[in-house]
């Protein structure tokens, strides 16, 4: 055992003890925080359909009424079965730690791409922080973060020029059986492909690897229960504006923290360093500078294909070999961020459950044990109104959000924006009961109507209905 220490080097180890320090943390994470919105309830809905019906739901049902019959295209189909299943089988636990171990491919792609770039192990330690910042607002039990791991899986795979580059296909189609992010799988094998007939000038054995593989990636974006509906649903999604009404979606900006922490750092070093890469990186990195400032969501995009590539832009010091205090100090490092991470990781268990809940469940129970017949409510957060879709309730919109036509968001909008049309839109869907944020302009709009009574309240949000709603009002 001593011999085996000894012949360890402490600086190779470090990237990985905080591989694993990120990975518990976000562990933890997945597993002991609640969800801050309803995705989960619908998508665990969504399975239990497929089980039970057998059969993948291709339009909207009676649970909306301003939709019903919308086309419908659910991508994170299997996702949602295995919540359902895991649910089901008192395995709550499962989806969450799969959800972890996904982050957990990207910190080991990182760490990877950044060892055959040479980048120094505390380099590469860097680009794992930049990466845990970059996600800290999207990281969850979410299905876009399998599509995170299977964008660093295709990635590592694509740069590794051996017989493995083919293994690229086989991800790409598992990837996009789990999120439609899979496209992203023969765009980055055609930049590959372009790079390298930058590079070589003409159409070389490089070029028809690469075109082949952006081929067969391609392909495997079909290997889906819907074919090609999967690519009109991601196109007809990039160009909807329904995309303005969600956080995740905005624009990228100085005010995202995981802009400032996570990518910006690595944007500058592309700006000072960025000339000294290969022109493969160059097409790579220029390519994701672009998708970043799209929408917010990309941010942890970027980050797992571009730290390596920014991180290894950097000027590095000599190669001399560590004496033995250098080493010495290696292994109090390594002991340290194991510390930390043990530390960090027990703190945020401890803390999960007493995180405020995000679900406005206190005002959903209150309509249903008091509203006579089937109430049609409006969620001010539409996600929100996941947690009917069990209910004898119908929704303007659920989480879902994707499906719901245009002209039904503009209505929507004029609602929670308090416009001129709000109360017609109301009246019109004949819509008898609204949860609002508390303290809002909403709220503010429906107490001054003498049709609308404020009736329960939760730590989220505050249920109006019209009073012809309530049971006792009916008698």
């Amino acid at each position: 055992m001593r011999r085996l220490v000894a012949r360890l080097d402490p600086e190779r180890l470090i990237p990985w003890v905080c591989a694993a320090s990120v990975f518990a943390w976000q562990a933890a994470i997945a597993l002991r925080f609640p969800p801050r919105d309803g995705d989960l309830l619908w998508q665990r809905w969504l399975g239990e359909r497929v089980m039970h019906e057998h059969a993948i739901p291709r339009v909207l049902g009676h649970e909306t009424f301003t939709a019903e019959g919308a086309r419908w295209t659910p991508q994170e189909w299997l996702f949602s079965t295995l919540l359902a299943w895991s649910g089901d089988h008192g395995a709550a636990w499962l989806v969450p730690l799969l959800c972890a171990l996904a982050a957990g491919v990207v910190l080991a792609s990182i760490v990877i791409r950044s060892r055959r770039r040479g980048v120094s192990p505390l380099m590469a330690s860097a680009g794992l922080f930049m990466f845990a910042f970059s996600s800290i607002q999207s990281f969850g039990p979410r299905a876009q973060v399998f599509g995170w791991a299977g964008l660093a899986l295709v990635v590592t795979l694509l740069e590794s020029e051996g017989p493995w580059v083919w293994a690229a296909i086989p991800a790409t189609a598992l990837w996009a059986n789990l999120h439609a992010s899979a496209f992203l799988a023969p765009a980055v094998a055609m930049l590959f492909a372009f790079a390298a007939l930058l590079r070589d000038r003409r159409w070389s054995p490089a070029v028809r690897r690469f075109a082949a593989l952006t081929a067969g990636c391609a392909a495997a974006t079909l290997a889906t229960p819907f074919g090609t509906e999967l690519l009109r649903y991601t196109v007809e999604l990039s160009l909807s504006p329904i995309r303005d009404s969600i956080t995740e979606w905005g624009v990228t900006s100085l005010h995202s923290f995981a802009f400032t922490t996570g990518a910006l750092p690595l944007l500058l070093v592309l700006a000072v360093f960025g000339v000294r890469t290969s022109l493969r990186d160059r097409v790579l990195a220029v390519a994701f500078c672009v998708l970043l400032f799209t929408a917010v969501r990309n941010i942890p995009v970027f980050t797992i294909a571009v730290a390596p590539i920014a991180l290894a832009a950097l000027p590095r010091r000599g190669d001399a070999r560590a004496a033995d205090a250098d080493r010495r100090f290696g292994w109090v490092t390594v002991a340290a961020i194991v510390c930390c991470g043990v530390f960090i990781t027990a703190l945020t268990w401890r803390d999960g459950p007493g995180s405020r809940e995000k679900l406005p469940l206190g005002s959903a129970r209150a309509l249903i044990a008091q509203a006579h017949g089937t109430p049609r409510v409006l969620c001010e957060d539409f996600a929100w109104c996941s947690v009917f879709l069990d209910a004898p309730v119908r929704v303007f919109m659920d989480g879902r959000c994707d499906p719901y036509p245009v002209a039904v968001w503009h209505d929507y909008r004029d609602v929670i924006d308090g416009n001129r049309a709000w109360a017609a839109v109301l009246d019109r869907d004949r819509v008898d009961a609204v949860l609002v944020r508390p303290g809002g302009s909403l709220e503010s709009l429906l107490a001054e109507r003498h049709e609308w009574r404020r009736i329960a309240s939760d730590r989220v949000s505050g249920l109006y209905v019209r009073t012809a709603l309530l049971a006792d009002e009916r008698r």
